[in-house]
């Protein structure tokens, strides 16, 4: 397991733009030297464009057209035709439908996506916003409400200048598109080599885009990834589950906008909580065959990336979210999931685990080695990590590391967990955003600044300046940092008249008047007891300040203070190292529990909540010697320089592209073709049916056979023609209390070990031959029986011992005896090496040399022996096969003689089908999505129709 030590970086990431960008280049040229599809294209997906759309066409802004002029009412009034005295009419150039600003907010991210087009072609998908009208009211003053964009100096119009959807009309949104297609952002400043980059809108329905945005994203699942459950937010009388249905509506509105351009080839970056579900919509369609040229069995693929940029929390605050397994399944439809942090990674494959039940494992990924396979399969022993219908190598499990190291020559497996949604396995990481560091020190240098600057040394000639900057949010700290500066003066009252603190929040997504005013009382309250007639401790602004003012301000502070209660990646804190640069390098305070703290360990780091220890670190920065000041800016300065936005941006590219393997290039497992399953059926004169147990029962986390899959049982065994088996891991007792009534079906238990023929009611035992003097050193080990289950335990602490208990049995047993260790779903098995149930599935066969027609359908690891035991024709063979007497005939019963039969059965009619998702690596031919379809394929066959509810596969 990965320890809680675990770097800010991952092991590679830590090394310069260009050479992260040289490894780019390698990956791409790698895998199209074999013969991997890339497009060349990272299509990103956004909640905002990254751009503020203002329409100027006047019919729209006006609403209704005027109507014509009242007619006059005599004829002498109409005025005499002017047409024969005017010169001819020019008509004046037409204006500019749109004017499009930069958006402001999230500026890390956009110029992160921005820099990637130096290797890219870059397309950005997103909600166009709420359309906005020209910001000056008629009589030409500037309206009094709205905020101040830091970027342009420009006023953004309040919800009185915007215009709704509905009034605008194809031809301004076709005009915008043309608009978007010219435009480029000055302040990015991208190099002229760049490739271009494409912004395409989304349009929503006002309703659905506020309800989305407004209603799911910030009353649930901000709070929640905040940890504030709902009861202690403003919003504690609304349902967690209100606006779930817009929120599920706009991702599939962007998910469906998103298949329109999609190419094979493509690497798509999702970003951020607001589109969680977008991954398993996209990856719905492109096996359903709705993206054209790409998925299905022949297409290209896509890969897909999801970015979280806010904390994600522990599983016990999670759980607590009514549409919980809905959200997880929608992010594990992405190839890799990336957090900000080890510990959000932590977090959420937890919440996997124990929300979901889903298992983890070590996922391998190409860092630049031109064969993906070579030692990149991490599999447990015994399971067939072999692509869909090649190979049959089996490979040993590896321990859970990351950042392996590469092997001669830069070939190398980079290692992340995996986690197993029914085959198709999403890797999780973690990877930091910086900010634009070059960006951030040439706006220190603008103009305006230095007049600023020297403004406030003057004002505060003669008093140290602490500086906090935050959005006017209850998980921002602003009152606890208060309190925190009240006990500073306090506790060493020396500060008391030589120290200030310039608090600055800016306006909240949402209003918070509790908040406001709560804030408020409290700055009046210090002033009032430490403050007199000349002199105000507490400097409190609630405005958004203009770039000039804010930089003056941070690069004027003696001390930062940067404490939220829960944040994600704190851009404040790196602007406020990179201004400090030129002026006092002044040290930081900031917050344990945002995510960037321990990317700068260098400050002084303090839980927000213990008033006290704030106080104590405001004062040890304000007393603070020049060279440890020196000391620590150099360290912050140097990390916040080389982790950048820009190389935030080239790891993810790195980190998108080392997912294109073996799993990821594969054949998709196309859907079993009903209709031709059910024509062969009917054609043929014997048929053999092989089930494993999960399967047969339609619902294998009751473990309980299902009303519809009794019914299909019954019908099938029913037939003379039809020997119908359960191959299962199950022991006999179970197998005989479920389906023991069922006279005509075979059954084998523990994977081979005993066989039940058809009509008969003694089980043949398959390891009585065989040395099994091995138990005993097993037994050793498990202390109870030769398979260990974990279903009922606590599910990481079942999978640690589990991996535990595989490790000491492999390097203590397994090398001394012909034994093998299989890890299935929550269980642990030791078995001989001739018994599995690829050789009952043998048995089965050789001794019905006749049937004409096979279906085998099986959802587990162990299953892919009985795939693996039916690939009984060369590829494109139409010949007959031929069999020879395998181990579990000639073991049981070694007296006879026996020799090779000829199997009546074709190519075509051998149905192997797995469970699961369709890029599962699996040796079958066909798949279906879930246990319950394999029954309802089973009732089509006898004519018979599912009664019980039918639910939704995961594909």
């Amino acid at each position: 397991m990965d320890t809680f030590a675990e770097p800010y970086t991952r092991a590679g990431d830590d090394i310069s733009l260009d050479a992260v960008r040289d490894h780019v280049r390698a990956l791409e040229a790698r895998h199209k030297a074999n013969g991997v599809q890339l497009s060349g294209r990272i299509i990103h997906v956004c909640h905002y464009l990254p751009v503020t759309c203002t329409i100027t066409s006047t019919s729209t802004r006006d609403g209704v057209l005027s109507p014509p002029p009242t007619p006059p009412r005599h004829l002498a009034d109409v005025p005499p035709s002017p047409s024969d005295e005017l010169p001819p009419l020019t008509l004046p150039a037409q204006p500019e439908r749109w004017k499009l600003t930069p958006r402001y907010g999230h500026s890390a991210m956009t110029s992160g996506i921005r820099s990637l087009s130096v290797t890219h072609e870059q397309v950005i998908l997103g909600w166009t916003g709420d359309i906005l009208s020209p910001a000056a009211p008629p009589d030409g003053n500037s309206s009094p409400d709205g905020d101040v964009n830091p970027s342009t100096g420009e006023r953004v119009p309040s919800v009185r200048d915007r215009i709704p959807s509905a009034r605008i009309s194809q031809e301004d949104k076709d005009a915008l598109d043309v608009e978007l297609a010219q435009y480029t952002d000055k302040n990015g400043l991208e190099p002229e080599s760049s490739k271009p980059i494409t912004y395409l809108p989304l349009w929503m329905e006002d309703n659905v885009a506020h309800g989305h945005y407004d209603g799911y994203c910030k009353q649930t699942l901000w709070p929640l990834f905040h940890y504030l459950l709902w009861q202690d937010v403003a919003t504690e009388h609304a349902s967690a589950d209100a606006n779930y249905e817009y929120y599920e509506q706009a991702n599939q509105a962007f998910a469906t906008r998103l298949t329109s351009v999609l190419k094979p080839g493509d690497l798509v970056w999702v970003h951020d909580y607001h589109l969680l579900l977008v991954p398993r919509m996209l990856r719905i369609a492109m096996h359903s065959g709705a993206i054209s040229g790409v998925g299905g069995e022949s297409g290209g693929d896509v890969t897909i990336g999801l970015f979280v940029h806010t904390p994600f929390p522990s599983s016990e605050v999670f759980r607590c979210l009514p549409r919980r397994k809905e959200i997880l399944d929608g992010m594990l439809g992405a190839n890799l999931i990336c957090f900000q942090t080890y510990s959000y990674t932590r977090h959420f494959t937890s919440t996997c685990v124990r929300v979901c039940g889903y298992e983890t494992t070590s996922k391998g990924s190409m860092v630049t080695s031109t064969s993906a396979s070579r030692g990149a399969s991490v599999v447990s022993r015994g399971a067939t990590g072999t692509g869909t219908g090649t190979g049959t190598g089996q490979t040993r499990g590896t321990s859970l590391t990351r950042g392996g190291k590469g092997t001669k020559g830069g070939a190398g497996i980079e290692k992340y967990v995996g986690i197993d949604v029914q085959g198709h396995v999403a890797a999780v990481t973690h990877c930091p955003v910086g900010v634009d560091a070059e960006r951030v020190a040439r706006d220190t240098l603008r103009a305006g600044i230095q007049p600023k600057l020297e403004a406030l040394r003057a004002l505060y000639a003669d008093k140290k300046i602490i500086v906090g900057r935050d959005k006017l949010d209850v998980v921002k700290g602003v009152l606890q940092k208060l309190r925190a500066f009240e006990k500073l003066l306090h506790d060493y009252p020396e500060w008391q008249r030589k120290v200030v603190l310039i608090q600055v929040t800016s306006p909240a997504l949402t209003d918070s008047p509790k908040l406001e005013r709560q804030v408020s009382e409290l700055v009046a309250h210090i002033n009032g007891e430490y403050g007199s007639l000349d002199f105000i401790p507490v400097h409190h602004y609630h405005q958004t300040l203009r770039k000039d003012e804010f930089y003056a301000l941070l690069s004027a502070a003696d001390l930062g203070v940067i404490t939220p209660l829960r944040d994600g990646m704190n851009t404040t804190s790196m602007e406020f190292v990179i201004a400090q640069e030129r002026t006092k390098r002044s040290p930081l305070v900031l917050s344990e529990f945002m995510g960037i703290s321990q990317h700068m360990a260098d400050a002084l780091q303090v839980n927000p909540w213990d008033l006290g220890d704030v106080a104590a670190a405001m004062n040890r920065g304000l007393v603070m010697s020049e060279e440890e000041k020196a000391s620590r800016h150099a360290s912050l300065h140097s990390v916040v320089t080389t982790h950048t936005s820009h190389t935030w941006a080239a790891v993810l590219a790195k980190m998108l592209l080392s997912q294109i393997n073996g799993q990821n290039t594969a054949r998709q497992t196309p859907y079993i073709p009903r209709d031709r399953l059910k024509e062969l059926y009917d054609n043929a004169g014997k048929r053999l049916f092989l089930f494993d147990y999960d399967v047969s029962a339609g619902c294998p986390s009751m473990a309980l056979p299902s009303p519809d899959a009794l019914t299909a049982l019954a019908k099938i065994t029913s037939d003379p023609n039809n020997i119908v088996y359960i191959v299962s891991g199950r022991d006999q007792a179970f197998l005989e209390e479920h389906l023991g009534h069922f006279s005509r079906l075979g059954m084998s238990a523990e994977h081979g070990g005993f066989i039940r023929s058809p009509d008969s009611a003694t089980w043949m035992n398959f390891t009585a031959s065989l040395d099994m003097g091995w138990m005993e050193e097993v037994a050793e080990i498990f202390r109870v029986r030769l398979q260990w289950h974990y279903r009922s335990s606590d599910p990481e602490w079942g999978q640690f011992q589990c991996r535990q208990c595989q490790d000491l049995l492999e390097n203590n047993v397994v090398p001394k005896r012909p034994i093998e260790v299989l890890v299935g779903k929550k269980n642990l098995e030791v078995r001989p090496i001739a018994v599995n149930k690829g050789e009952i599935v043998k048995r089965i066969l050789y001794q019905n040399p006749g049937v004409e027609f096979i279906f085998c359908a099986g959802d587990d690891k162990t299953d892919e022996d009985m795939f693996r035991a039916l690939l009984l024709f060369p590829p494109s063979s139409t010949s007959k096969a031929t069999m020879e007497p395998p181990l579990s005939v000639t073991l049981v019963d070694n007296t006879k003689e026996y020799g090779d039969v000829e199997l009546a059965v074709s190519p075509e009619a051998v149905f192997t089908t797995a469970v699961g998702h369709s890029s599962k690596r699996t040796l079958a031919s066909w798949h279906v999505t879930t246990p319950e379809e394999v029954v309802e394929h089973m009732l089509f066959l006898v004519g018979e129709a599912p009664q019980g509810d039918e639910l939704k596969g995961y594909l």
